[in-house]
């Protein structure tokens, strides 16, 4: 299939050509240049603390924007640019403690402490991200077989040293793009098992039901707006969760991430207060019919009874079905999920190495097998 040339061969704009790019003018254009722009001219590090040793780039074709991220490795990087923090300092060393198999928990340690060594020596960090908005899940924008096959001709020749990889791809939301890149040569390496929700059969489980029910009492009210003075209270319920209580390698925001959500509309934001003090707080965005909450937090050190968080997978659920969106609910927390309608799903690492040197290609190929192995265990566990 040929690159329609009306639509132009995709380019690849850096910090320094920058002011060259002519945005598309559509909600998704719109959308990547609010959030694109400050996060190439501050540095993506004043948003997110842990991007570390990362290029910022962009990807265009035609009317699609994607974003590239270009890294070397750094040992307290967020996994969403790093595949060494995703897959061992995370994956590797953090979720394996949620088996709850002592004994299969020291033999994998068993493991991968060698392997680490292995990664590190093998630059499994000198890799480019494609579409990676470094949050823990990204929504594609339509894009066709004939711009897919065109980027993928194009993307070793733009970074001929690096192992070119497409996140947050699935067989179910992204067909088009999954066959597409499997037919240019990627492979699908395991990257973790996600939940979609579909908020119109969601909402007529006796378990959502239940969830309405018993959130009407804990006396919080959702509200649509952040003040200024309340950006650290944010940040820290954020943290609560998913730094505490999960992995300092999730991305860590900042108070200057929060400004940029509200005034640039990058998230669309809802809170939860009770007397006026903020306990949880989401945000989430929207992409081709589907809405996912990389922003999600609440105070864990309020009582249980206080339900905060089936209160904010309400609040997510209403707003799924107000908008007509599919909920990508990503990964985590699989049984809530199953018992709400949600629907599990495998989602891959997309991967090209074959420019690369074989020494550079077998780090990935040892995390496919690795990831094949880990597939049934993801299943069985409802993670």
């Amino acid at each position: 299939m040929m690159f329609d040339a009306r639509m132009g061969m995709p380019q690849l704009y850096s910090r320094d050509t920058l002011a060259s790019l002519d945005w598309p003018e559509t909600p998704d254009g719109d959308y990547a240049r609010r959030y694109l722009l400050p996060m190439m001219t501050d540095g993506a590090q004043k948003y997110i603390r842990n991007v570390h040793n990362t290029r910022l780039m962009i990807a265009k074709m035609g009317g699609t924007i994607l974003p590239v991220t270009v890294t070397d490795f750094h040992p307290d990087n967020t996994y969403t640019c790093s595949p060494y923090s995703h897959y061992v300092s995370y994956g590797g060393f953090e979720e394996i403690q949620r088996l709850k198999n002592p004994l299969l928990e020291a033999l994998i340690k068993l493991v991968m402490y060698p392997l680490a060594g292995y990664f590190r020596r093998a630059d499994i960090d000198r890799v480019a991200f494609v579409n990676n908005w470094l949050l823990s899940t990204n929504l594609y924008p339509p894009v066709n077989a004939a711009q897919i096959d065109a980027l993928c001709a194009e993307l070793p020749k733009w970074l001929p040293d690096r192992a070119i990889v497409f996140r947050s791809v699935d067989s179910f939301r992204n067909p088009l793009l999954f066959d597409g890149l499997r037919r240019n040569g990627y492979e699908m390496v395991l990257s973790r098992q996600v939940w979609y929700q579909e908020p119109k059969i969601a909402c007529k489980t006796r378990q959502f039901r239940e969830d309405v029910r018993v959130t009407k009492k804990n006396g919080h009210v959702v509200g649509e707006t952040l003040t200024d003075d309340e950006f650290p209270r944010a940040v820290e319920l954020y943290n609560m969760l998913y730094l505490q209580k999960y992995s300092r390698f999730n991305p860590q925001f900042t108070g200057e991430f929060l400004r940029l959500a509200r005034e640039e509309g990058i998230l669309t934001l809802r809170t939860l207060r009770r007397d006026g003090k903020l306990n949880a707080i989401m945000g989430y965005f929207a992409r081709n019919g589907a809405m996912t909450a990389p922003l999600f937090g609440y105070d864990t050190g309020l009582s249980p009874k206080d339900s905060l968080y089936r209160m904010l997978s309400v609040v997510a659920m209403q707003e799924g079905l107000k908008n007509d969106l599919l909920v990508h609910a990503s990964g985590g927390v699989g049984t809530f999920k199953k018992l709400r309608g949600g629907q599990s799903v495998i989602e891959y690492n997309a991967v090209f190495t074959k420019h690369l040197p074989r020494s550079r290609q077998l780090p990935w190929k040892l995390i496919g097998k690795i990831g094949e192995f880990a597939i049934p265990i993801f299943r069985n566990n409802d993670f």
